[in-house]
């Protein structure tokens, strides 16, 4: 059975917003190394806070990550483990070597 349009509208939102490279980044960082604040991220992935703030509130308004609060920061971390598939595949689907892909 093939999903409904309304199902295949929110995929196709979720991977839009995954379709930045500093969005991506924070995924991979997030599934990779765990919960982070904005402040670490900001220094790992050397971007400027401003513009994490901004693909951070994409990111939560896609359900792709959740921020929780600790004191006066916020730490954030992916929303569920199906993301950290996503990001996985995505990774290794774009890693395959061109010749084995078109071989199929």
């Amino acid at each position: 059975m093939l999903p409904d349009d309304r199902q295949l509208e929110r995929a196709v939102d979720l991977l839009s917003c995954m379709a930045h490279p500093v969005r991506l980044a924070v995924l991979v960082r997030l599934h990779r190394r765990g919960p982070a604040s904005v402040s670490t991220l900001t220094e790992e992935l050397d971007v400027e806070q401003s513009a994490l703030s901004h693909h951070l509130r994409n990111l939560r308004g896609a359900r792709l990550v959740v921020g929780d609060r600790d004191g006066r920061r916020v730490v954030y971390r992916l929303h569920d483990a199906h993301i950290g598939c996503i990001v996985d595949d995505t990774l290794d689907h774009s890693g395959e070597d061109q010749e084995e892909v078109a071989d199929g």
